[in-house]
């Protein structure tokens, strides 16, 4: 196919292998903008909205964990001079923390935003126009994810995919709609305490990359294993969390 920009049009793009991040660069340096000119403390306050702070800011991109280079290139992005910013996937490796700067860093951007995610909430969050791929068609929907659903559930898309705009889900939903609505997979529970929990295991994982990384660990091969296991099972666990708290997210 062929694509036609109109005048003006700036493209800000994030794909999934980082190539706008230098990797032998610190990461202060790393942000710095191609069109203007950022003082050091201004970096650095880019860097401190996505979670990059303190000592780490002073670190090689290449030494950092794939979520810690994500937030790094959305860092760069968002000085950027783009008025269409087009993301693959930017939530990939993404804590809550950096997940919630993110969706308001796009809320509150003046441009247009075109992006492809797998994540549910994100998508519910950030869009309000979707193209959703199918087997056999696209689906053009004026509306977030909850809007698709909505749609998926009664069945009025039409022979072409397209579903009316004007048409939209009534906010309060009748008994029929109540019954089509997904089964949870976990638990009730409040989003305000599994993002709590959230929180306590990242802090957790952060604690156990830096006993990793301890001259006084590394030389004790048992408590290298043990914080190893831990890491694994931590790491288990959040990945649940963030399953749940999606679910609540969309069910609560």
């Amino acid at each position: 196919g062929k694509v036609s920009l109109g005048a003006g049009v700036k493209i800000g793009y994030f794909d999934q292998l980082l190539s706008c991040l230098n990797p032998n660069a610190e990461a202060v340096d790393a942000v710095r903008p191609d069109h203007k000119e950022f003082v050091e403390q201004q970096r650095r306050d880019l860097l401190a909205r996505f979670g990059v702070t303190g000592d780490m800011v002073f670190q090689k991109v290449s030494s950092f964990s794939g979520g810690e280079r994500n937030r790094t290139a959305l860092a760069k992005l968002s000085a950027s001079d783009a008025n269409l910013l087009i993301l693959d996937e930017p939530t990939n490796h993404l804590d809550l923390w950096a997940r919630q700067s993110l969706e308001k860093s796009l809320k509150e951007f003046d441009g247009s935003v075109l992006f492809v995610s797998h994540d549910r909430y994100f998508l519910n969050q950030v869009a309000d126009h979707l193209l959703v791929v199918e087997p056999t068609r696209f689906r053009v929907i004026d509306g977030n994810y909850e809007t698709y659903l909505h749609f998926v559930r009664e069945g009025l898309a039409g022979d072409n995919g397209e579903i009316p705009a004007a048409e939209k889900p009534a906010k309060k939903k009748d008994k029929r709609e109540k019954q089509a609505r997904p089964k949870r997979r976990f638990p009730y529970r409040k989003t305000e305490d599994i993002e709590e929990e959230i929180f306590e295991r990242e802090a957790r994982i952060n604690e156990l990359h830096e006993d990793l990384a301890s001259p006084e660990v590394l030389r004790d091969g048992d408590k290298v294993k043990a914080a190893q296991e831990e890491l694994q099972e931590q790491t288990d666990r959040l990945a649940q969390l963030y399953e749940h708290w999606e679910e609540a997210s969309e069910l609560n």
